[in-house]
């Protein structure tokens, strides 16, 4: 993986234009993850994203949304959270996170170390780990107010060996 710095449903996406770019507005709910796996099957219906892509993105998105909503906003209701999507070239699907949240870098954030045993192991703390494994490219930079996380898979994504 590359690391870089600097509707068939009732959900609201927010259409975009012709440039064929979608956005979904989340709240910082947890509640609002459940809208996720709806919009990347139709997005995946409409732009051929295969199964086990498909699988990638919402494993990414669902990480670094859920983080966002617990520890950058640290669990505050009613905060915006914009998704972005588009499809730069055939086999390429990209997802931009905006939030408002204080600055974070999870591309050059340190990995919690791997658990050597049972009695090591501990509920969460594998997000990080699960982006980098999961996405081609993370990219990460510091926008007006926030953050924004540009994640992209390629048509092979999946689990890497």
């Amino acid at each position: 993986m590359k690391l870089q710095e600097g509707p068939a449903c009732d959900m609201t996406v927010d259409r975009a234009n012709a440039d064929g770019k979608e956005a979904l507005t989340l709240r910082s709910q947890m509640s609002e993850l459940t809208r996720i796996r709806p919009w990347i099957e139709h997005l995946a219906k409409r732009d051929a994203i295969p199964e086990e892509t498909q699988f990638a993105i919402n494993l990414c998105l669902e990480e670094a949304l859920s983080n966002i909503m617990r520890h950058g906003y640290e669990g505050a209701p009613n905060r915006e959270i914009a998704v972005r999507y588009s499809m730069p070239q055939t086999g390429v699907f990209v997802f931009i996170i905006d939030d408002q949240a204080l600055p974070f870098n999870p591309v050059t954030a340190l990995e919690p170390p791997i658990p050597v045993s049972l009695d090591d192991t501990s509920v969460g703390g594998q997000g990080l780990r699960l982006l980098k494994h999961f996405a081609d490219t993370l990219k990460y930079e510091v926008a007006p107010g926030g953050n924004r996380l540009s994640i992209s898979f390629r048509a092979t994504s999946g689990m890497k060996p």
